[in-house]
């Protein structure tokens, strides 16, 4: 079974890392949503994917979160580098809170998961 901990983990500190980059004034160089860590284990068939957990409803809406979280973060950007700060920080505290958003969908993903072991309804997630 993934370890939804794990991505998690990879998502809070790339979020630190984006935050940091922009408090020193630097406009980081953002990733398309399918190509980031998160994106790539989302869209990543076979046992080690997260593709296999698009059928459940916390999947669909983590897939349609992250693709949002990273428009977010791209006008975030925009905004910063154009000097808006104003409209940049309001676009920062919707950034965090779609990050948060999406930490808690993968920890009710990694309940789900759980919760159909316990059953053991796993097979086809393997």
């Amino acid at each position: 079974m993934i370890d939804l901990n794990n991505a998690r983990m990879i998502h809070i500190h790339w979020v630190e890392q984006m935050k940091n980059a922009l408090k020193r004034g630097e406009i980081p160089v953002l990733q398309h949503y399918q190509d980031c860590d998160l994106g790539q284990w989302l869209y990543q068939n076979g046992s080690g994917g997260g593709q296999r957990f698009l059928t459940f409803e916390e999947g669909q809406q983590l897939e349609e979160l992250h693709r949002q979280f990273h428009l977010t973060a791209d006008e975030m950007t925009r905004m910063f580098s154009q000097k808006n700060y104003g409209n940049a920080e309001i676009m920062m505290r919707e950034f965090t809170r779609e990050s948060r958003d999406l930490v808690f969908l993968l920890s009710m993903l990694e309940y789900r998961l759980q919760q159909l072991k316990k059953a053991g309804r796993t097979r086809d997630l393997s």
